[in-house]
């Protein structure tokens, strides 16, 4: 148990931190606070596992391997940045905004009515409404159907 609360109460202060700081912030200071933590990150896994790093030798004969693998890695690398610079077939410069604009005028003319639908559907459609709210949003006479010193409240007025 003794383990447990600590852990308990640090992973409420850092959701805390996430959902309610982190938002607030601008992409640079997250940017820039990033980068510290992951050199101070850097810095504490090398202090602590220092030692381990020293007196491990088995990446040792890879050391003659290393120019040869960074080649071969920039020479893939070239290879795919070519490809895809030059392309490998025809394609239009507008295709991709054209397309854009379809979804957007298609998702424009469907809104209007997915709209008055979904809110036909909740009681809320304007004189037309046949909703489950429109029949308890009719003004009544006085003291008709209601307890006494309840006052009539419509439902735009809660």
């Amino acid at each position: 148990m003794e383990l447990f609360i600590p852990s308990l109460l640090a992973i409420l202060i850092a959701a805390g931190i996430v959902m309610f700081l982190l938002p607030r912030l601008s992409p640079v200071i997250l940017g820039v606070l990033a980068l510290v933590f992951l050199l101070i990150a850097a810095y504490q896994h090398y202090t602590f596992f220092g030692s381990e790093y020293q007196l491990s030798t088995w990446q040792l004969p890879l050391l003659n391997y290393g120019p040869y693998l960074m080649i071969g890695g920039l020479v893939i690398f070239l290879i795919f940045f070519i490809i895809n610079f030059i392309g490998t077939g025809q394609a239009s410069a507008t295709a991709p905004l054209q397309k854009m604009n379809e979804a957007v005028n298609r998702v424009a003319n469907q809104l209007p009515a997915a709209a008055n639908n979904a809110l036909k559907a909740v009681g809320l459609g304007g004189p037309t409404n046949t909703g489950p709210i429109a029949t308890n949003n009719v003004a009544r006479p006085p003291n008709q159907g209601q307890v006494p010193g309840y006052k009539n409240l419509r439902f735009s007025q809660i």
